[in-house]
């Protein structure tokens, strides 16, 4: 049932999201990353692992050139599909350090490989379809992310981008699945009381 409604629920809110005009997505993505930059346990974090965007998502690209720009650990995930697993791949330049990779997003190409222990993660920006006040968040179903986060320390951070559209009332949650701390959207910075106790 649960699985159900999921299915439902990600494709309602993947056609909102799809249906912001690209140039609209592209302002509204630079609001979103003004008010993470207002987040200090963000703007604090010495390592950070970004999300690479691909299609409708909020665009983490200006994020992470910021972020590489303020000398911070940045890394993007690199996927192994075979065993559903991601490592943290610190990357040093944007342009030099990535190539297409699984899902046709952006990954670190195969020599640009730079390993960094989850625990050893401050931060780590979410993606997501969609996600409500209290930290649920419904992601893509790979469960990729479930599976990184078991490897996590204690302290670390979970933040979501998202844009206003991605907000709902209650997203169905398994006991597996991860709450968020903090959702950052273009209006506002939603902190997640309940997932303290969640995550």
């Amino acid at each position: 049932m649960i699985h159900k409604k999921k299915k439902e629920l990600r494709k309602k809110v993947q056609e909102l999201r799809d249906s912001i005009d690209p140039e609209e997505r592209s302002l509204l993505s630079a609001r979103v990353a003004e008010n993470l930059w207002s987040v200090p346990e963000f703007t604090a974090a010495e390592s950070i692992l970004f999300f690479i965007s691909f299609r409708s998502e909020v665009d983490t690209i200006p994020m992470i050139r910021r972020a590489l720009g303020e000398n911070r650990i940045v890394c993007v995930p690199c996927t192994d599909s075979g065993n559903k697993a991601m490592v943290a791949s610190r990357i040093l330049d944007l342009d030099e350090d990535l190539e297409l990779g699984n899902y046709d997003i952006l990954e670190p190409k195969g020599t640009c490989l730079r390993p960094l222990p989850a625990r050893d993660i401050d931060v780590i920006l979410m993606p997501g379809v969609a996600f409500d006040l209290t930290g649920g968040r419904l992601g893509y179903g790979g469960g990729y992310y479930d599976r990184f986060l078991e490897k996590c320390g204690p302290r670390c951070m979970l933040i979501a981008v998202a844009f206003e559209v991605q907000i709902i009332e209650h997203v169905p949650c398994a006991d597996h699945d991860a709450h968020i701390h903090k959702v950052v959207t273009e209006n506002r910075v939603i902190d997640c009381p309940a997932s303290c106790s969640l995550h």
